[in-house]
């Protein structure tokens, strides 16, 4: 399943470690880079870890915003102590799958029931039901989490 959220990424030449990544929709995020390709591949594995942590936690998900809702100076977590080069920094959305990140899921068996025209449907496309089902229900987690998170 994938998913994605926006990224504020700052960057500061006098830090050993350039970029400072940070998620605005969740709290106390933060990871690193030393470059752009390294601090892609953090955030996306900081954003991996931390849903499918939501997840298998059965904490709500926040809403992710839009990258025009976000930016560098309104978002910035430590306005007093983090500088950074307006220039070099910049918002992204960030996509996981989260599927390598929920692989250690212990697996529950369930027997559903479903209409006909959908087993013939499924056969035809060769759908796996398993995969399909857990993917809808996270979905509807998201989505559940989401409608109570803007309430």
């Amino acid at each position: 399943m994938l998913v994605s959220y926006p990224a504020l990424f700052y960057y500061d030449q006098s830090e050993k470690v350039p970029f400072f990544i940070t998620f605005p929709d969740f709290t106390n995020s933060g990871t690193q880079g030393n470059d752009v390709t390294d601090a892609m591949s953090m955030a996306t594995d900081w954003l991996g870890i931390n849903v499918a942590d939501y997840l298998e936690n059965n904490r709500p998900l926040p809403a992710p915003s839009t990258l025009e809702e976000i930016s560098l100076a309104k978002n910035n977590p430590y306005p007093e102590d983090l500088k950074y080069d307006s220039k070099r920094s910049f918002k992204s959305m960030v996509l996981v799958d989260l599927d390598s990140y929920l692989k250690g899921d212990i697996k529950i068996k369930k027997t559903v029931s479903i209409p006909k025209w959908a087993d013939r449907a499924g056969a035809d496309l060769h759908i796996n039901y398993s995969a399909t089902l857990t993917e809808a229900i996270a979905q509807a987690k998201m989505l559940h989490d989401s409608k109570i998170m803007n309430k």
